[in-house]
């Protein structure tokens, strides 16, 4: 069984996962950054190297407006996709 991936990227980490069990495609899970979890809209991807690239941009994005995505939606015209703001909870 294929699980999700985590990798370091920046100040924060990015998270895929596979379609399936046996597929070869990904999804990006999500982005994490400043305490919060940042959730694009679904999407597959042909490999994880494709993936992780793509949720790299998104994280920079984030990054740059960050402050734009106060109410915990926002769309994105430069990647045209959405992303959902899900803030961490400690236990």
């Amino acid at each position: 069984m294929n699980i999700g991936i985590i990798e370091h990227y920046s100040n924060g980490f990015l998270e895929v996962v596979p379609e399936g069990e046996s597929s070869d495609y990904w999804q990006i899970a999500a982005i994490h950054i400043d305490g919060k979890a940042f959730c694009p809209t679904p999407r597959l991807y042909r490999s994880e190297k494709v993936a992780f690239a793509k949720a790299a941009q998104i994280y920079d994005w984030i990054a740059d407006y960050q402050p734009e995505i106060s109410d915990g939606t926002c769309y994105c015209a430069e990647l045209k996709l959405i992303l959902w703001a899900i803030a961490s909870q400690s236990y």
